[in-house]
């Protein structure tokens, strides 16, 4: 493959580098990333620095859409990496889940502690939350481990939240659907009676 030129490039408002090749948009970079590639307005670029230099700003994109996804609300690595990948690839999305578990944003045990207590606070009981932590991606022993931290009271509550003023079977069938076992609302209902 031929060469190509770089024909411009701009310094964005967030302070990385817009480059165009051939004068079409290509890709935007940190400028330390562009200096050590030797990234310069007017160089001919080869198709492996192209080809590196796409890997790298797919890799800085996916970091900092991370960053501000996690910074929203939190995430586990599992869920954030697969959103990631969806745009930026698989390896992008890997490094970036990395890099941010390693600076602390991404905890999976803090967004299971999280989403559970949150989950509680709207009425959810233990077999929706495992369901909700599973599709975030948090390992099962993890979610095994997160849930038996929680008591009986804590679940109690919850199950309160999710009945409202219902009682009887419809009280049952309502904490069945929440995500409540037996246990829960023979504690809450007692036994129904069956005629």
């Amino acid at each position: 493959m031929a060469s190509r030129e770089i024909t411009a490039i701009r310094t964005r408002d967030d302070q990385r580098l817009a480059i165009e090749l051939d004068g079409k948009a290509w890709i935007v970079l940190d400028a330390l990333t562009a200096a050590r590639l030797g990234l310069d307005e007017g160089r001919q670029v080869h198709a492996d620095v192209a080809a590196e230099a796409e890997t790298e700003a797919k890799r800085e994109r996916a970091l900092l859409r991370g960053a501000k996804l996690v910074g929203r609300r939190s995430h586990a690595s599992g869920e954030l990496e697969q959103r990631l990948a969806r745009r930026d690839g698989d390896d992008a999305a890997r490094d970036a889940v990395a890099r941010l578990s390693e600076l602390g944003a991404i905890d999976d045990e803090r967004h299971a502690a999280d989403l559970i207590e949150h989950r509680l606070a709207k009425g959810w009981g233990p077999a929706r939350i495992e369901h909700d932590l599973a599709l975030a991606g948090v390992d099962e022993a993890l979610i095994r481990t997160s849930l038996a931290a929680v008591d009986d009271e804590r679940i109690d509550a919850a199950g309160r939240i999710a009945l409202g003023g219902r009682c009887g079977i419809e009280g049952w069938q309502r904490l069945g659907a929440r995500g409540f076992d037996e246990s829960v609302a023979e504690r809450l209902l007692g036994v129904p009676d069956v005629e």
